[in-house]
């Protein structure tokens, strides 16, 4: 373990590689949890995970995060983005046919193809290279080609719901906002959602877990459609009916997000609290979290 001003000395050379998630705190609270990895003696990866509602900056985060472990301590990392194991576009409309409408919607627990992401991991926590499939998200449907994810001494995880448990059955009696109460007054999908989670057991693993957590459902709109018209403007495109469309897919995620706002904020090694602009409003450590490390 290294000793006070050791350890303060080398948080702020993490800190002075971050950009948008610069903190003080935060790089603080990170160093102190790879402390117990021996970082950089570790012969296995460790994983990393990063989880929070669309919009808050998981990915940002991630790249951040990869280039700062590899300036400070000299490691790579992969990033595995759960984003990139969506169903195609076929395979959901199947689930759509056979479940629920609601289930063509990309994005909730049971829209993922779990066991390619499972092989995924194994591989990568197995010091190997893995082949992760591609989704254009502009097509909303997976593409042919793969993507090679190289083995690295760090594995960094993100996906919204990244370490996430199933809702009791008692909080699923009610629906929570309008497109339930219109297209699942039955709890149908909101049911087979929830228990769809367990299935994403083997891949959530975590030796430090963050979460982001968004001051509010309707900042992560904001930032959802600010994201969307980033995008669309990278391609030339134009949708001023944007916000409408962001709004409705996130009424798919905003039950599971409340949840595990709620719930992973006490279980998570590191809480990262944003408000209303974006910025880190505080940076809450749980050291507890690390007792029972490899599931958050």
């Amino acid at each position: 373990m290294l000793d006070t001003s050791t350890r303060e000395r080398k948080a702020s050379q993490l800190n002075a590689f971050l950009n948008k998630y610069k903190d003080s705190s935060f790089s603080l609270a990170l160093l102190e949890s790879m402390e117990l990895f021996e970082i950089p003696k570790n012969s296995s990866p460790i994983v990393v995970s990063l989880s929070g509602a669309p919009g808050t900056g998981k990915t940002t985060l991630a790249h951040e995060l990869a280039n700062a472990f590899q300036q400070v301590f000299g490691i790579n990392s992969a990033i595995v983005s759960l984003d990139d194991f969506y169903l195609s576009r076929g395979e959901r409309a199947d689930l759509a046919k056979s479940i629920h409408p609601l289930a063509i919607t990309r994005g909730p627990p049971g829209t993922h193809d779990v066991e390619k992401l499972v092989d995924v991991i194994k591989k990568l926590r197995s010091n190997l290279s893995a082949r992760a499939p591609v989704f254009n998200k502009a097509l909303d449907d997976r593409v042919e080609e793969t993507r090679l994810i190289k083995s690295a001494g760090i594995i960094i995880c993100e996906g919204w719901f990244w370490g996430a448990i199933a809702e009791p059955r008692s909080a699923l009696v009610n629906p929570i906002n309008r497109l339930e109460e219109k297209q699942d007054h039955l709890g149908t999908w909101r049911k087979w959602v929830n228990t769809q989670i367990a299935r994403y057991e083997k891949a959530f693993v975590s030796d430090i877990s963050i979460h982001l957590r968004a001051p509010s459902l309707g900042a992560s709109i904001e930032w959802r459609k600010l994201q969307e018209e980033e995008n669309l403007s990278a391609n030339g495109e134009n949708k001023p009916d944007i916000k409408l469309n962001v709004e409705r897919f996130l009424s798919h995620f905003e039950r599971l997000v409340r949840w595990i706002d709620k719930d992973l904020s006490g279980r998570v090694n590191i809480e990262i609290v944003l408000d209303e602009h974006h910025d880190i409003a505080r940076v809450n450590p749980h050291k507890r979290a690390l007792e029972n490390p490899k599931k958050i």
